[in-house]
């Protein structure tokens, strides 16, 4: 008889190595999830009932589990080994760098950090709901990077500073499937079984209800609560829900009256705002239940607006990695022009980071919790561009709905003619929101530019800065290369801990003229072919030789020289035709370039095949 895990991995790293490691255990038959602390619930609750003897996770999930579930939870450990290699990591840091954790991590942490005379400060916890706490208190302290479990390391994102997932490596996995056998053996002795009826909606935005077939409440969450008048889970369990909220009983009636249906949207007036709300019937007859969610119509907008892009997490200063002098200036000069309310250009060549910069700025400024709408001007098609600055019959237009946070224009040196002049008219008119805009050209270069409108640079340029590039900062190449370590280790299960000196030497003398997008896609490369803690010369030097060939095949590219000879509409042919080569055949993009409507270029084009033929 196999013993039925279900193992609860808070990180997707650890769901992938014990995978990999349970094909080695005879004994064992697991299921692994991905979840964290409270998204576990839901998947434990249900454990029992399909079967499984016991369940796996680690660290505060691992503690919320035992309070939620009769079945046994087994640890998965922090080990000596696990704690070297994230000192390892991080021992060459010029930040300051803390551990927050349980008393048994950070006495491990002293003890390891002690041999290899490392001070690093300890905060103590001995509940995950006091990890705020003591990340504050070592901010304070100014502290720059923590190291700790998930709710540590996703806490401080929060907060917008760096953290450092201690990840567990084989050493630990070995460890938990030794004692998941111990515990088996005990357990079976005395096992009982117990049944889940009750399923938990996950924590959520929006208003969730679980209702049984004659519509009464199992569960709603803490918005659902807010909803109805912040009434709590026990105010209203078992109760009808006609009783709190009555015009959503009658969108359920709604759909029972409706034949075969099983789903229903329908948008509804409560408490003076517009929500989105969908009902589901699921189940058979002896498990019967509804699930309905409200997302306010607002938010719904928002996160479908058209080609805006609304970023899931903001970018902070603290977040900027490096610590050379010419990045410290640069965020100096940002800090200042956050406080104000000065519209922003930031240039830098491609890949320097300027979206992060315009990210930062935001989150730095007074509208930090305005919203932040990011334009990438050298995609948005005209039809998209009208619909967003003029509205369409279904929705208002983005400056209409009170809008008043910030708009960054990603690539504005690629905007047609015609959307300067829609995007200056908006500027003119809406002075609550604030503009950001970035471009790879120069600012000097792009007001030398006939087609460019310079009441629009003037409007977006009230202040100025300049991104480095990589090479102007090499000093920040080691802190770069350390965060995306970390990084990576937590997604792939993967405990390294660095390069080694060749192959770090190779990064040194590359001249990456992608900046920091290049640098980190080679060393993501880098570390996928890495099979030991470190990443050898042999396999940077296998990356960087290929992205080399590469740069040398698009310098040829750029310096080809195209056909002067002939009429000047055969010169106008071949130059149409070598930009859409070079645009991958798009005609949109093609067009902006050229500065043209798709009707001139389908035009011109086929003159040139009617001429061919």
């Amino acid at each position: 008889m196999k013993i039925n895990v279900l193992a609860i991995a808070p990180y997707i790293g650890l769901r992938d190595l014990l995978m990999e490691m349970v094909r080695e255990e005879t004994a064992i038959r697991m299921d692994v999830e991905v979840a964290d602390l409270q998204e576990a619930l839901p998947l434990v609750q249900l454990a029992e009932e399909r079967g499984y003897n016991m369940v796996v996770s680690r660290g505060g999930t691992a503690s919320l589990i035992r309070q939620h579930t009769s079945l046994p939870v087994v640890d998965i450990p922090v080990s000596g080994y696990d704690i070297l290699r994230v000192l390892t990591l991080v021992r060459k840091t010029n930040s300051k760098v803390a551990i927050i954790g349980f008393p048994n991590i950070c006495k491990a942490v002293s003890e390891v950090s002690s041999l290899l005379e490392f001070d690093i400060p300890t905060f103590s916890i001995g509940d995950p709901a006091e990890v705020k706490g003591a990340l504050e208190q070592a901010f304070q302290s100014d502290v720059k990077i923590v190291l700790g479990d998930v709710v540590t390391v996703r806490a401080a994102q929060e907060m917008g500073y760096h953290g450092i997932l201690i990840t567990s490596g084989r050493e630990s996995v070995s460890d938990m499937f030794r004692e998941v056998r111990r515990v088996f053996d005990v357990y079976r002795q005395g096992q009982a079984k117990v049944e889940f009826y009750r399923e938990m909606m996950d924590s959520d935005s929006r208003a969730i209800f679980a209702l049984d077939r004659h519509k009464n409440v199992m569960y709603l969450n803490h918005a659902a609560g807010n909803m109805i008048g912040g009434k709590t889970e026990d105010d209203v369990s078992g109760k009808g829900i006609q009783l709190f909220f009555p015009i959503l009983y009658k969108l359920i009636q709604q759909l029972e009256e409706t034949p075969d249906a099983k789903d229903l949207q329908q948008f509804l007036h409560v408490n003076d705002r517009q929500y989105k709300a969908s009902v589901m019937a699921r189940g058979n007859a002896s498990h019967f239940h509804y699930l309905v969610s409200l997302d306010s119509v607002e938010r719904w907008r928002n996160e479908r607006r058209f080609a805006a892009y609304i970023p899931s997490r903001l970018v902070t200063f603290n977040q900027l990695v490096g610590s050379s002098s010419v990045l410290k200036k640069t965020i100096s000069r940002s800090l200042k022009y956050a406080e104000t309310d000065r519209n922003v250009w930031i240039s830098g060549e491609k890949g320097t980071g300027k979206s992060a910069f315009a990210q930062a700025i935001h989150s730095a400024s007074k509208r930090h919790g305005q919203g932040f709408y990011m334009i990438p001007c050298g995609e948005i098609a005209e039809q998209e561009l009208d619909a967003l600055l003029k509205g369409t019959a279904e929705e208002l237009a983005l400056p209409e709905t009170g809008f008043a946070g910030t708009i960054y224009l990603n690539n504005a040196d690629r905007l047609d003619r015609a959307s300067q002049d829609k995007w200056l008219k908006v500027i003119r008119q809406y002075k609550s929101i604030r503009f950001l805009a970035s471009s790879s050209t120069t600012l000097n270069r792009l007001k030398s530019r006939a087609d460019y409108n310079q009441d629009l640079i003037a409007a977006l340029s009230e202040l100025h800065i300049t991104v480095p590039p990589l090479r102007e900062r090499m000093e920040d190449l080691d802190e770069i290369i350390r965060v995306s370590i970390a990084s990576y280790n937590s997604q792939s299960g993967k405990q390294i801990v660095g390069f080694r000196d060749a192959a770090m030497d190779e990064l040194m003398q590359y001249h990456w003229t992608g900046n920091l997008r290049e640098l980190e896609n080679a060393v993501h490369e880098m570390l996928i072919l890495t099979k030991g803690n470190y990443v050898e010369h042999k396999d940077a030097a296998l990356v960087l030789q290929r992205y080399k060939q590469s740069a040398d095949l698009h310098a040829a590219a750029a310096f080809a020289p195209i056909d002067l000879r002939g009429s000047l509409e055969e010169i106008e042919r071949r130059i149409i035709m070598h930009v859409l080569q070079e645009e991958g055949m798009n005609q949109s993009k093609t067009c902006k370039r050229l500065g043209i409507n798709r009707t001139t270029l389908w035009r011109k084009m086929n003159k040139t095949l009617n001429n061919e033929t």
